[in-house]
């Protein structure tokens, strides 16, 4: 098969006529069209065994000898013998598809001009080139070696006229002659040269380098080429040393040429380092990266990419498909492959991988398309990130956001019925306190007020899970809140549950209610009995714990410091993913109907979230459920202190006088006629404005404020701060449903604020406004009033 004409405008014209020794006509196009590429005419002769090549060597000859190492019967190796059996001095090159050094090693020393692997073919044609190359310049040298004989004048003219160094030595490498390259390469004049030793004046030696190619040269007798530095020059050269015989056929010399190539190693160095440097930074990414053909297959990956799948190994991965085997969907996974290709590149496009065990991972690519040297779509060139961290604090946030949604509604319905029951409640302990109330009428009043107890009881729930409840929080040790309801766990839980406490020796102390806390303890508690039907074990751990930053990475609105833990775990049913999802949604359940609220444990997440913690759980089903309550440590200068609340008999009654504020005319109404009733003169006002001007406008004493907390037009604790100014002797009572964060933060008033929770009863507002009256304290601190 022969081709004499070029496909395109060559870069030159340069003819070549070369012998293919290859079987695979893949193989034999890809080498003709690079090196048509590069502007060779070609005359290609292709044979794919080596009786044919012995056969087609004899009858022509060849510029080059391009040979596959694995033939049919035999390998380059046997190629190379019958180019030497033939005597010709042809240049083979050995295209091999993958070998060992070894092998690229033994094909050098039997006569290999060079030895170029397939899939790094494009280094072809620099190799011809220099090949050819060095075939003039040995052609060039035989043929100065010929005029010498015949003409010593000519010779000289000649060998001066070689741009490269030349240097005639002897056998004991002393310079017989050199050229006018040798002589300003040196800087020396050539009477200067003559008769020193060529590695004297090169390397400032008294001996040969080694891997010294006239050494090698005047041991084999045959040409011998090597790279060598000349430090003294600071410059690599490409050095052959030709024999020179005398008439008897001894060899008596050799011709040096030297030929720069500093620059050639410069750019060898530095692109080994720069592909020692991607190969680095390939292998050390913190993303996935891999290259995979137009079918899916995949064709090179790195470290992070076998790991993010799951993979055993590289190897294990490379077996895989994109598309049959990663993308959660064959198809869906062909269409995006498409889409790469129309598009050219990709940019943030996130879809779900498949890992080898099954389990799903989002991932975010961004990438190319690969083109060959001729522009033809190959494959792709991807990073892969995988976001599942990020989509999980996604999932996290919407969750605060919607439970923070149904916060705010539960929070304004139970305050609006808060005050609702309070109405019912206070009137129905009115008219329970008239003796002449006829049983049956007081039979009635004692259901309505039973109903009313439960509907508060059912608020209080609603406000803790909305954080709008009002805590009074101090520094307690949480060991001793669990020692001190564990009798009342014990009688709660039943005989067939067995209760184990671990508590942490050195407990840090918590700022929290200490009610609520036993609220929650007691509310886990349960959820954890109703768990376990058949009996179990129930486990109360406390311990001092520190989240660090990779921990709130992953939970939302979590800060890191110091915690400190408790865990209620249980032995029981356990739960699924889907029934964790819902967990703390206010009035989801999954007992049956009338055994549950579906509020215990929205009222956990409530007090725990509005004390500044948060709450996690952990459960499978059939292997039972962990809640972990983590709330932050109080410093240690703040010691628990004992509440001193004067042991007295509160009175039910009295004659102070008393500004009442409530916005709500129901139970301003009510308030009145219970303080009226026992006593006191009551000044009743229905919003912050009105109370001020009736303040003001009133001359005897006014002995207290009893206020709602949330108003309209201002809070009441800054009524309070306000009449302050005018009063200062004048204490404060607040009441309210709950209490807005946006006056005080998360819920919680000053420690010792005299507060009393909605709905109340006639007989624990008497009681409250007398422990406030009698009770010493300071008076409410000034406001500072603000320049103008």
């Amino acid at each position: 098969m022969k081709t004499t004409q070029p496909d395109k405008a060559p870069h030159y014209t340069r003819s070549l006529r070369a012998l293919v020794l290859e079987d695979n006509r893949e193989d034999v196009e890809r080498m003709e069209a690079l090196l048509r590429g590069v502007g060779y005419i070609l005359s290609l002769e292709v044979v794919n065994s080596l009786a044919h090549f012995q056969k087609q060597l004899a009858q022509a000859d060849y510029d080059i000898i391009l040979a596959d190492y694995n033939l049919r019967a035999g390998t380059a190796i046997d190629a190379l013998a019958v180019l030497r059996k033939s005597g010709k001095e042809v240049p083979l090159v050995v295209v091999a598809g993958a070998s060992g050094d070894l092998a690229a090693v033994e094909c050098l020393k039997q006569g290999a001009a060079d030895y170029v692997l397939k899939h790094r073919l494009q280094r072809l044609p620099v190799v011809v080139e220099r090949l050819l190359r060095d075939k003039a310049y040995r052609e060039e040298a035989a043929r100065l070696q010929e005029q010498i004989h015949s003409a010593q004048e000519e010779w000289e003219l000649t060998f001066d006229v070689v741009p490269d160094p030349i240097f005639q030595v002897d056998r004991r490498h002393r310079i017989q002659r050199v050229n006018r390259a040798a002589a300003a390469l040196l800087g020396l004049k050539r009477s200067e040269l003559i008769g020193r030793s060529c590695h004297e004046v090169l390397h400032d030696r008294a001996d040969p380098v080694p891997g010294c190619p006239v050494e090698r040269m005047l041991m084999t007798g045959k040409e011998e080429r090597g790279d060598i530095e000349v430090a003294l020059l600071g410059k690599v050269f490409d050095a052959t040393a030709s024999p020179l015989f005398d008439s008897h056929g001894v060899v008596r010399g050799a011709v040096h040429v030297l030929r720069d190539i500093t620059e050639r190693k410069r750019e060898e160095e530095a692109l080994r380092r720069s592909e020692a440097s991607y190969r680095s930074l390939i292998l050390g990414a913190t993303y996935g990266i891999f290259r995979c053909d137009q079918d899916g297959r995949f064709l090179a990956v790195n470290p992070a990419l076998v790991a993010m799948l799951a993979y055993e190994s590289e190897a294990d991965l490379l077996a895989a498909n994109v598309v049959r085997n990663v993308t959660r969907d064959a198809e869906e996974g062909a269409q995006l492959l498409q889409q790469y290709r129309q598009r050219g590149r990709v940019d943030g496009i996130e879809a779900q991988w498949r890992r080898k065990d099954g389990t799903l991972i989002p991932v975010r690519l961004s990438g190319r398309t690969v083109l060959d040297v001729h522009g033809a779509w190959q494959g792709f060139e991807v990073l892969a990130e995988n976001v599942s961290e990020r989509w999980h604090l996604e999932d996290q946030l919407r969750q605060a956001q919607k439970m923070e949604a149904v916060g705010r509604l539960a929070g304004g319905v139970a305050h609006d019925f808060n005050n609702l029951l309070t109405i019912v409640s206070g009137y129905s302990d009115l008219l329970l306190e008239k003796p002449e109330a006829a049983a049956t009428m007081r039979g009635y009043l004692e259901e309505i007020k039973k109903a009313a107890d439960r509907g508060g009881t059912l608020v209080r729930q609603l406000l803790a899970f909305s954080r709008r409840q009002v805590l009074v929080p101090r520094v307690l040790d949480l060991n001793a809140v669990v020692a001190n309801i564990d009798r009342m766990l014990r009688r709660l839980i039943g005989e067939n549950i067995e209760l184990t406490t671990l508590n942490e020796p050195r407990l840090e102390p918590v700022k929290a209610d200490p009610g609520q806390i036993e609220q929650v303890i007691l509310n886990l508690a349960v959820n954890a009995r109703d768990a376990m039907p058949e009996g179990g074990q129930l486990t109360l751990e406390t311990a001092n714990v520190d989240l660090d930053e990779d921990y709130t990475r992953s939970h939302v609105n979590v800060v890191p410091g110091r915690y400190v833990m408790l865990a209620v775990s249980d032995s029981g049913v356990g739960m699924d993913a889907e029934t964790q999802a819902h967990l703390y949604e206010p009035f989801f359940t999954t007992k049956k109907e009338g055994q549950g609220t579906g509020l215990g444990l929205a009222t956990v997440y409530g007090i725990v979230n509005q004390s500044g913690g948060h709450i996690c759980v952990y459960s499978e089903p059939g292997q039972g459920t962990t809640f972990k309550v983590y709330l932050p440590a109080a410093p240690r200068m703040e010691t628990a202190a004992a509440e001193s609340t004067p042991t007295r008999r509160c009175l039910p009654c009295g004659s102070e006088t008393i500004l009442l504020v409530e916005d709500e005319e129901g139970v301003r109404t009510l308030a009145d006629r219970i303080l009226r009733l026992r006593g006191y003169k009551v000044i009743a006002a229905a919003n912050p404005t009105e109370a001020s001007q009736l303040c003001e406008r009133h001359e005897g004493p006014i002995h207290l404020l009893l206020t709602d907390v949330i108003m309209p037009t201002m809070s009441g604790r800054r009524l309070a701060e306000h009449l302050s100014l005018m009063r200062p002797e004048l204490r404060v009572l607040y009441m309210s449903g709950y209490t807005d964060r946006a006056v005080v933060p998360r819920g919680i008033l000053e420690e010792g604020a005299p507060f009393l929770q909605k709905p109340f009863t006639p007989e624990s507002l008497a009681r409250k406004i007398r422990e406030v009256l009698e009770t010493p304290q300071p008076p409410l601190p000034r406001r500072r009033r603000k320049e103008s």
